[in-house]
Parts: C-alpha cells; sequence; structure tokens
C-alpha cells in the first residue's frame, strides 16, 4: 500500500498534466486526440507505478512512457518545453521509485536523449544545455533521491521497531510461561514431599499392623485360654504365662523402635522424604546399594525451611537419577548433618568416572547447582580417588526472605 504522501504527490501530479495538456493543445485534430492520449498514458503509467512491486516492470514503464514522449515530439511538431516537462516528470518518478543503479542509468539515460534531440533537431549546444538543463534535472534527482532514501529509512526504524515489539512481546510471554511452569514445579516438588510422607507413615502403619498387631492377637487368644488352662495343667499355664511375657516384651521392643525412628523424624517432611526417596530408588532394576547415614544431630533439629527441604530433596534425586543413568556404580554413600544452622549432604559414588577425566555436567548436575544457588547454598562436584564421583551440599537453614522473592519474583 502507497504512503498517504505519494498519493497525494500522485494526485498533485495528475492535475498538473491535466493543466499542461489543457494549456498546450495542439491545433490540429490529430496531433490533439494524440496529445490527449499521450496524457491519460503518463497519468495511468504515473499512477500505477507505485504499485508495481517488481522493479523491472517499472523500468520498462517509466521507459516506455519516455518513449511514447519522444515519438509524440517527433510526429507532431518538436516542441521542446512539453518534451522537457514530460522528461521532468519521469525523472522525479525515477528518483522515488527506482532503485539503484536502475534508477540513476534510466534517469542518465531520459537527461541525455533528450539532449541528443535537442542538438540534432534545434541545433542547441552541449555547453548550453549543461549550463541550463543539466543542473535542474540533477538537482530535482538528488532532492527526490534523498526523499526516497529518507522515507526508506523511516519505513525501516518502523519496521525494526515493530520487530522489536514482537520480540519484546514473545519474551514477555516466555517469561511468564517459565514463571508458571517453576511455579508448577515448586508445587510439584511440596506434594512429592507430602506424599514421601505419606508414604512412610503407610509404611510404619503397616509394620505395627503386621508384627505387633499380629503378636497382640496371639497374646489376647492365650490370655483368653489361660484359665482354662490354669484349671486343668499348671504347669502349662506357666509355660504359657513366660511365652506371653516374652511376646509382650517383644511388641514393647517394637514400640519402641518405631517411636525411636518417628522420634528422629523431627525435621518434619525433610528427613522422611529423603528417608523415602532412598528406598523407592533402591528397587529400581540396576540401582546401586544405597547406605543413608543421618547424623543424630540432623535428626533432633527443629523443622526444615520449605525451600531447603525441597531443594535437597530435589538435589538428591538427581544426584541418584545421574549414577543410575551413567555412573555404572554398585554403592552410593550418603551423609547427611547438620551444624548449626547450616545443612550439609555429602554424596559418594564408585562409578566410572576417574580424577582427571572432564566432568560433563548436563542438565541434572547443572541443576543441582542451580538449586543450591537458588537458596543462598553451596555445592562441589569432582570426582574421586579412585573412582567415582563425590557431591558436597551445604545449605543455609535460615532463609534470606528478601532474597527468596526475588528470585520467586
Amino acid at each position: 500500500m502507497t504512503s498517504l504522501p505519494l498519493r497525494r504527490g500522485q494526485i498533485l501530479s495528475s492535475i498538473v498534466l491535466l493543466y499542461l495538456f489543457a494549456r498546450l493543445l495542439p491545433d490540429s485534430n490529430s496531433a490533439r486526440w494524440a496529445s490527449a492520449i499521450l496524457f491519460l498514458v503518463f497519468i495511468a503509467g504515473l499512477a500505477i507505478s507505485p504499485r508495481i512491486k517488481n522493479p523491472n516492470v517499472r523500468f520498462l514503464l517509466f521507459g516506455g512512457l519516455y518513449a511514447a514522449s519522444v515519438a509524440y515530439w517527433l510526429a507532431f511538431g518538436h516542441d521542446t518545453s512539453l518534451l522537457l516537462i514530460l522528461q521532468g516528470f519521469l525523472v522525479s518518478y525515477t528518483a522515488l521509485l527506482l532503485v539503484e543503479p536502475a534508477s540513476a542509468v534510466l534517469a542518465i539515460a531520459i537527461v541525455t536523449v533528450t539532449f541528443i534531440l535537442q542538438i540534432v533537431y534545434e541545433g542547441a549546444s552541449w555547453e548550453s544545455l549543461l549550463r541550463q538543463d543539466l543542473f535542474i534535472y540533477v538537482g530535482l534527482y538528488a532532492l527526490l533521491r534523498m526523499i526516497r532514501i529518507n522515507r526508506s529509512k523511516q519505513r525501516e526504524q518502523q519496521q525494526h521497531a515493530e520487530e522489536l515489539k514482537i520480540i519484546h512481546a514473545e519474551l514477555a510471554d516466555t517469561h511468564a510461561k517459565l514463571q508458571r511452569a517453576h511455579e508448577e514445579l515448586e508445587q510439584a516438588t511440596v506434594q512429592s514431599l507430602r506424599y514421601a510422607v505419606l508414604e512412610e507413615r503407610s509404611r510404619i502403619a503397616r509394620d505395627i499392623h503386621d508384627s505387633i498387631g499380629h503378636r497382640l492377637t496371639s497374646v489376647i487368644v492365650q490370655l483368653q485360654a489361660l484359665p482354662y488352662v490354669l484349671k486343668s495343667d499348671p504347669a502349662e499355664s506357666e509355660r504359657i504365662v513366660r511365652t506371653l511375657l516374652e511376646v509382650a516384651r517383644s511388641c514393647m521392643q517394637e514400640v519402641r523402635s518405631v517411636v525411636h525412628e518417628m522420634g528422629t523424624d523431627e525435621s518434619g517432611a525433610g528427613i522422611v522424604s529423603l528417608r523415602s526417596l532412598v528406598q523407592q530408588t533402591s528397587v529400581v532394576p540396576g540401582a546401586p546399594q544405597i547406605i543413608l547415614n543421618i547424623e543424630e544431630n540432623a535428626g533432633r533439629q527443629q523443622e526444615w525451611p520449605p525451600q531447603i527441604a525441597a531443594a535437597l530433596y530435589r538435589c538428591l534425586q538427581e544426584a541418584l537419577t545421574n549414577t543410575i543413568r551413567h555412573a555404572q556404580a554398585h554403592q552410593v554413600e550418603i551423609t547427611i548433618k547438620q551444624s548449626g544452622s547450616n545443612l550439609a549432604l555429602s554424596y559418594r559414588d564408585d562409578g566410572i568416572l576417574k580424577p582427571g577425566e572432564p566432568l560433563q555436567e548436563g542438565f541434572g548436575l547443572g541443576g543441582i547447582r542451580k538449586r543450591c544457588r537458588d537458596v543462598g547454598g553451596e555445592c562441589m562436584i569432582e570426582a574421586q580417588e579412585p573412582h567415582g564421583i563425590a557431591i558436597d551440599i551445604a545449605l543455609p537453614l535460615a532463609i534470606d526472605r528478601d532474597k527468596g522473592d526475588e528470585q520467586h519474583g
């Protein structure tokens, strides 16, 4: 679509051409008809030229219009003013609508042919033509060419601005999607921790039901039979009483064991979820033997912050996944300890990685580093002697609330 200034220029050009047609109307009827046809062809050609997309077709159109004006000039009299006027229109449109070098070539050709016709038919000299007319056409061409260049630059700048707006909108949309994905991942992590706690509680409940419940049922049955045995066989009754005492002591020991295990889980979802993760991973086909050591001070502290519990859970999950997929390890040893306001995890496997070999950190190991940084912690990943990977993670239990808001904002 043409711009508004160019459409105004076309209307103005058509009006000027109609005015010139009226002023330069020849005397003979044939010349008048030829003049009318020539002006109509010029008006139509200049009107459709901006809508032509192919530059070669535009070049041929302007060349054809000039050839028509020269043919009219040669056939119906040598009125140089008409030829010069039409030449001025063509030079102007050539400067505005054609690209280099076609624009300059056609403008030079039009001016040169007109000069030759004036020299041949009117006896004009090159010196007078160059002194009088050349500067007019050169100035007209240069001025309109500068207008075209400035207009092209403005269009390019506008196009670039629109492209930048589109890119900015796409980046904003991508950022919003990433933010939503991050929030969904955080929610999934919390759900995973809750599921791990529920699963661990269910396991403890099953253990109590299967072991203690069975033994207490046996105690109840024997107690119900005891009054009858006392009457008939005192010796057997003594044996039953001793058996009941052993079963009761065994139940008591089992209860103490369960209570002690639950007592070490005062850190809430943290320790429970890590134990559940290790237990789930241990039964995966091809998984190595996993040894989980939780030092006593890590089990007796207050509940870990949710961000720390989630980060440690995901880091351990990524480390175990990396070992199963790539390390070809037979054993993994995990140690969790707490010192003051810091929580530490030590991870060691006996995989194929050897000291000095390049450590290729993919999405998994890179994700461990990022999760540690996100909560203000530190992470060291390296090969250990004689082979295998060593991962040391240190996380602060006191989270900077402002920093956390920054990272999730």
